[in-house]
């Protein structure tokens, strides 16, 4: 946050005004004769613009960093920026960012390419629908936590090898809901960071749930009905925590945040690898409780 200090201006005789920054003229576009929204909180007046602002092109030389070149766009792509014009060494590389555009970024396409090169721009051109993807990544997640289990107590691999598909999902939602809040903020400015945390955290849980169900398929370990048990436990208030997202309750909320902790007493005293991802998983669930607070206030 960048704080300006403006002097209150007097014109005729009762009507006072202050300057509007000229970066932000600029960044919006703002004109004589257009319209701001303007609100009132206790002693602080937010101005506000309908209009979405649009970065410059960004260059971006990876060279030979593959997995670098993958987070760079992934990156810039949550930022905001709406080109992408990307140099790199192997010619073949460009396969490796149509994968990734494909599997994880919504409305992105390449629209120029030669041999080291392509440039990567944002084709929608359409209305946010930040609340439609957020519940999706919600369902996603709540999906694949109820699949990960079912498939490690029936021991179907198949359904162990495709969970990383409903990973990338996820992925591809959240990435469009974290470049949402960076273009505009939340309709509730002030928990803009709330919700990029809340977003961020279950994106982290269903990588959580992917590298269990990995593990769990190259290690071919065993797991007994106790762990099972904990495993469904943590999935019930993965599923509690969502429902009182979308209707809050603050007992219920206190009886949850009591649950879970007793939850992940229970898996720290269990010395297994699974164990060591539904403790973070727990963890996880935990930390959002009062994420989920803020955002309620």
């Amino acid at each position: 946050m960048v704080i300006i200090k403006r002097k209150v201006v007097l014109h005729g005789n009762s009507t006072l005004t202050v300057s509007l920054p000229s970066s932000w003229i600029k960044k919006f576009n703002i004109k004589k004769g257009d319209e701001l929204d303007i609100e009132e909180h206790d002693k602080e007046l937010r101005i506000c613009s309908e209009k979405e602002f649009n970065l410059d092109k960004k260059n971006v030389d990876i060279g030979n960093l593959k997995r670098l070149g993958k987070s760079y766009i992934t990156s810039l792509y949550r930022s905001g920026y709406d080109e992408i014009y990307l140099n790199y060494d192997d010619n073949k590389y460009i396969e490796v960012i149509q994968d990734l555009i494909s599997k994880e970024i919504i409305g992105f396409e390449i629209v120029k390419q030669g041999s080291n090169y392509c440039l990567i721009k944002d084709l929608t051109g359409q209305k946010d629908e930040f609340d439609a993807a957020l519940r999706r990544i919600w369902l996603l997640t709540l999906g694949l936590s109820n699949e990960s289990l079912n498939a490690i107590k029936k021991n179907d691999i198949n359904i162990l090898k495709s969970i990383h598909f409903m990973d990338n999902s996820i992925n591809k939602f959240s990435n469009y809901c974290l470049r949402l809040l960076i273009k505009k903020g939340h309709v509730d400015f002030k928990k803009t960071p709330a919700y990029y945390h809340l977003i961020k955290s279950l994106e982290e849980i269903a990588d959580q749930y992917k590298d269990l169900c990995s593990f769990y398929l190259s290690d071919k370990c065993k797991i007994d009905d106790n762990l099972i048990n904990i495993f469904a436990k943590i999935n019930e208030h993965l599923n509690e925590f969502y429902e009182l997202f979308y209707k809050y309750d603050e007992q219920k909320m206190e009886d949850l945040f009591k649950k879970t902790k007793l939850t992940h007493s229970k898996i720290s005293n269990l010395e297994s690898d699974i164990a060591y991802y539904l403790s973070f998983i727990c963890g996880d669930i935990r930390n959002l409780l009062s994420v989920l607070v803020e955002i309620k206030l």
